[in-house]
């Protein structure tokens, strides 16, 4: 399959983007006129892996990353969101980085707004959108003593942003325009891909302090892009 990989040269995007390629599958990775990895890769080619320069936030530019496809014989099967705000420190409670573009607190529900009428667009309906713990129906997953600070720090903006993103992505499938799942990983780690627990759609028994490594959230997230068994679910998953 072909995708089209939004926000694939962050931590855990670069990672789904290894472990499509791995899996034999074909990406082209939509990033940022700034972005070092287009250099980077023109010196070292990968194999089935296209860079195109655009905002994830511009239908636009969306479009022609749907139709940049190199081969045309294996268009966009699906579209991949891996975006997360860029911030000062590892700590999710940290500020955004100034750089960070275009409206960072409404990053994941802004490209939500120019993917959605692009896969319309283009005829394209799988979406896997990498959402979080505490979005939607699984906030009550969440561990008691992290819920408060979710409330009054900088987390209270990105949890407000998935949740928007969460709605446009429900009304679109609603009137049939799109098939989803939005994985919702709890805490990321480093480490090695592991065998990942699915908690449902509330993340029921997720635990107290769960996590998962980046790469297990990797393997998962392009599984779900190519399988049907989660589609328009909200999955919580960890290690």
């Amino acid at each position: 399959m072909h995708f089209l990989i939004i926000g694939g040269t962050g931590r855990t995007g670069a990672l789904i983007v290894d472990e499509a390629l791995r899996q034999g599958h074909s990406v082209t990775a939509l990033v940022r006129p700034s972005s070092s990895a287009v250099a980077e890769n023109e010196k070292n080619p990968r194999k089935g892996l296209t860079f195109h320069q655009g905002s994830p936030l511009k239908q636009a530019d969306v479009e022609a990353a749907l139709a940049a496809a190199p081969d045309s014989t294996r268009p966009v099967g699906a579209v991949i969101v891996a975006l997360n705000p860029r911030r000062a420190s590892d700590s999710p409670f940290a500020a955004m980085l100034p750089d960070t573009p275009d409206a960072p607190w409404k990053l994941v529900s802004g490209a939500a707004r120019a993917v959605l009428p692009a896969m319309r667009a283009k005829g394209v309906r799988r979406l896997v959108l990498m959402s979080m713990q505490g979005a939607g129906s699984s906030w009550g997953s969440l561990n008691v003593l992290f819920r408060p600070l979710f409330m009054v720090t900088n987390m209270r903006h990105q949890i407000a942003d998935h949740n928007e993103a969460d709605a446009l992505v429900k009304e679109a499938a609603g009137r049939g325009e799109i098939d989803y799942v939005l994985v919702r990983p709890v805490m990321l780690a480093e480490g090695e891909a592991g065998e990942v627990r699915v908690h449902g759609d509330d993340g029921r028994g997720a635990g107290f302090m769960p996590k998962i490594t980046r790469r297990s959230v990797a393997r998962f997230i392009v599984d779900a892009a190519v399988r049907d068994e989660y589609v328009g679910r909200t999955p919580v998953i960890t290690n």
